[in-house]
């Protein structure tokens, strides 16, 4: 089947991500036949981020001006496509975010007859639909005539399918949805398990530092944790935002702030300064911070009701914490370091499901599926 697909991916958020490259050229190593188009608003993003390999049309079709236009955008960039990509042989085309991606798709689609499907993403979900409530018709329509609909994670599909759509209508969709999390470079998994720390538990924070991502709940919850006793607790944090100030000014001694930090290894070299991760998110897609930290052999708290949330039982890699409970999170600490060794172990073994490899080939299935 790989041979006869061919996959146009728009990819709107190429040039700001990570995990786009790398998906796309895990996908070529798994043998697809595949073109990415990049439907970019600023002149200095195009060309960034190229997946090696993969043909790759950047073009400026997105306007400032349009900002939540979606159908602007989608009028404009799609004669932009028919120019400038050879159709004949595109058997699917998949937009990687609901709005602006699928808006293309959907409109595509309907002028050329090739199936789309659709990935739904933190923005799709949280702060497009949120705060837009007049676009819900628009998403509705793109979600419903679909061929597949993904998602990152069950409670994300669970969030859409029962808050979106009626129940019938949810139950009907459901039949057309995966779930496929974020991969991870391959290069990450050379975590070793930890032994129980002998000395203060180091707890770690890593992520933007603004309001969404609540380093200031973590920051509390380590010194709840620490003041509870018997254990001592120590922040170790790294990450730029506009809460840095308030961060800074509320360490205690033992804790530390380092900064943004960047790249693999300087990451690696982060978690090898921790014992547990705190994350404790307003809202989060997925959360690849916590899949880093389990590589490296280190235990996570992420927020319940999020991504990440229902990626594993209770306990096994760590716990969920409750959004805005800062005692709940501080005897979350307490819980995660009982059994801590065992637990470090699974967290490595676990973080290798999640290797490009393996995720690749569940795309390459959901595709073949795409087909029938």
């Amino acid at each position: 089947m790989s041979a006869k697909m061919h996959v146009l991916h728009i990819c709107c958020n190429l040039a700001g991500s990570t995990v786009f490259p790398q998906m796309f050229e895990a996908l070529r190593d798994a043998g697809l036949n595949q073109t990415v188009f990049v439907p970019e608003k600023r002149a200095e993003n195009l060309n960034r981020n190229r997946p090696r390999g993969v043909l790759t049309h950047c073009a400026r079709t997105v306007r400032r001006s349009d900002a939540l236009f979606f159908p602007m955008k989608a009028r404009r960039t799609v004669p932009v496509i028919r120019a400038c990509v050879d159709l004949g042989g595109v058997t699917l085309i998949h937009a990687h975010t609901l709005f602006t991606d699928g808006s293309i798709a959907r409109r595509l689609s309907a002028q050329t007859g090739i199936p789309y499907m659709v990935t739904l993403r933190y923005s799709d979900m949280e702060a497009i639909w949120r705060a837009e409530p007049h676009l819900r018709p628009m998403a509705r329509r793109i979600l419903r005539e679909a061929r597949r609909i993904v998602f990152l994670s069950d409670v994300s599909r669970e969030k859409v399918l029962s808050g979106w759509f009626k129940a019938e209508e949810g139950a009907a969709l459901r039949e057309k949805t995966a779930v496929i999390p974020n991969g991870m470079d391959p290069a990450w998994l050379d975590g070793r398990a930890r032994e129980e720390p002998s000395g203060p538990v180091r707890v770690g924070f890593a992520g933007l530092l603004n309001a969404r991502k609540r380093p200031l709940d973590a920051l509390a919850a380590v010194h709840a944790a620490d003041d509870a006793g018997p254990r001592h607790y120590v922040l170790r944090a790294c990450g730029s935002g506009p809460l840095q100030a308030k961060l800074c000014a509320g360490l205690r001694e033992g804790d530390a702030f380092l900064g943004r930090v960047q790249g693999m290894e300087g990451m690696k070299a982060f978690y090898a300064g921790c014992d547990v991760l705190l994350v404790p998110s307003g809202a989060e897609t997925f959360g690849m911070v916590y899949l880093e930290a389990m590589s490296q052999g280190v235990p996570v708290l992420y927020t319940r009701g999020q991504g990440f949330d229902g990626q594993f039982p209770e306990g096994e890699v760590g716990y969920s914490v409750l959004h805005g409970d800062v005692g709940q999170q501080a005897r979350r600490l307490d819980e995660v370091m009982r059994g801590y060794a065992a637990r470090s172990a699974r967290c490595v073994a676990h973080a290798g499901e999640y290797a490009w490899p393996n995720v690749a080939s569940k795309w390459m299935d959901i595709y073949a599926r795409a087909h029938r």
